[in-house]
């Protein structure tokens, strides 16, 4: 006989929460109420957590939140370390508990509906408890998390700046790919505008590390016959802003990958620690894919961990290319979603392993040779890195990079030994037979 189930729903934010407490019948099991993010409202809230359990000694007591940014953060390892016997402590998805509260109260919104909505998803849905992190752990997901949103904010700054150059020299997004690199923010600063490049002696363009001669002619002669219709001083303050914002976040981004160094090599052993030992794989992309996925044990197969970060083409048949010509209409992309950090440590990773990675230089061989674009080729490389990833981390095991070699020449072995069973060889079937195989054949 199961034990009954006691929901606990907490609707956090930043100054304070709200709490609600149903049955297994979903009533009422205790007064609701709010209370305030320091000690005396966590012991408000173990008190009441405590008298629940003696009423109720044989129940399970499941305690859902509904996560308002990082200010969960908190209030959730206090609760994990509860001396409280049957506990459990989930977090939902902000989205997910929002569709279940809509479900079933409607448009009704209000602090006491979501602690309830979340009450009722415990007792309903019964959630697994979300898991506990090693203090070396936390962080190292907090060093992740600010990486992570000086990553968006440059992204979002990057977008800023592209929109401003659209009216001041949109031809320069024709000749450089990422206005974002070293020698085009250097360019920016110096001259801001088209009508500053055109003004500018190529000598002094040439100057700019990193720049090369044609590509300095070609943005010398673009500025010169740019269609841009906005030349004036505040469109050259406001270049010369985003560009500086861009260089600061470059800075803080090179300074908090020292201390993910420090957080990575502080972590306790584990068989996380295998994937740093993947060829591709720095520090960066292995901490990162750790602090995120947390658990490798909440994915059953690769296949949960390749959907999750969203690693799997998608088709798309518009837009048009850098020459403004219309995309061809049959594209396949890398899907839109997943964590855009993680995703962009292992684009990086991918570029690497294609190169130095035995096994990943030949799948991207492949899908150049099927006529895969570039960009395409390294979605399958991520893909199979998070594959090799997964599986290294399941089984704690290193890398081997003669892992794939090894199997082929096993497989070639095995299919001159290979036999029809209940058949003849003198006698020619008709169709394909069934063959016994050694167990060492890959999948």
């Amino acid at each position: 006989m199961t034990n009954p189930v006691l929901g606990v729903g907490i609707d956090t934010a930043r100054y304070g929460h709200h709490v609600s407490f149903l049955d297994q019948l979903q009533r009422t099991a205790s007064p609701s109420f709010h209370f305030k993010e320091d000690a005396a409202g966590y012991d408000k809230l173990k008190y009441s957590l405590a008298a629940l359990a003696e009423k109720h000694p044989n129940a399970d007591i499941r305690i859902h939140l509904d996560p308002a940014g990082s200010y969960a953060n908190n209030l959730t390892r206090y609760l994990q370390n509860l001396d409280i016997a049957k506990v459990f402590v989930s977090i939902g998805r902000p989205e997910a508990n929002e569709n279940y509260r809509k479900a079933i109260f409607g448009k009704k919104k209000a602090d006491p509906i979501e602690s309830l909505a979340c009450a009722r998803f415990a007792i309903s849905e019964k959630p697994s408890p979300a898991p506990v992190f090693s203090p070396e752990m936390e962080s190292l997901r907090r060093c992740v998390s600010t990486l992570e949103a000086i990553a968006k904010q440059k992204t979002q700054t990057v977008n800023q700046l592209h929109a401003i150059l659209a009216d001041t020299f949109p031809e320069l997004a024709v000749y450089v790919a990422d206005i974002s690199s070293a020698y085009c923010l250097k360019l920016l600063e110096k001259y801001p505008t088209a009508k500053r490049i055109a003004a500018a002696k190529l000598d002094s363009i040439l100057g700019i590390a990193h720049m090369r001669e044609e590509l300095a002619k070609a943005i010398h002669d673009a500025a010169k016959r740019s269609t841009a219709c906005v030349q004036d001083t505040v469109a050259e303050l406001l270049v010369q802003q985003r560009v500086k914002q861009i260089q600061m976040m470059e800075t803080q981004h090179k300074q908090l990958g020292k201390t993910l160094r420090i957080a990575w090599e502080s972590l306790p052993d584990g068989p996380y620690k295998q994937l740093i030992t993947i060829t591709g794989f720095g520090i960066q992309t292995a901490a990162s894919l750790v602090a995120k996925v947390g658990n490798i044990e909440r994915f059953e197969s690769a296949s949960d961990l390749i959907g999750y970060f969203g690693c799997y083409p998608e088709y798309r048949d518009s837009g048009t290319d850098l020459q403004g010509k219309a995309k061809r209409r049959v594209g396949w992309c890398m899907a839109a979603q997943g964590n855009d950090l993680v995703r962009r440590n292992l684009y990086m990773a991918a570029q690497v392993a294609a190169q130095h990675n035995s096994a990943i230089k030949a799948l991207y061989a492949r899908q150049r040779q099927l006529g895969k674009e570039h960009g395409a080729a390294i979605g399958h490389c991520m893909a199979k890195l998070l594959r090799i990833a997964h599986s290294l981390w399941k089984k704690n095991q290193a890398f081997d990079p003669n892992h794939e070699a090894l199997q082929q020449e096993r497989y070639e072995a095995a299919k001159g030994k290979e036999n029809v069973v209940g058949s003849r060889k003198e006698v020619k079937p008709h169709r394909k037979g069934v063959t016994t195989t050694t167990p060492s054949l890959p999948k």
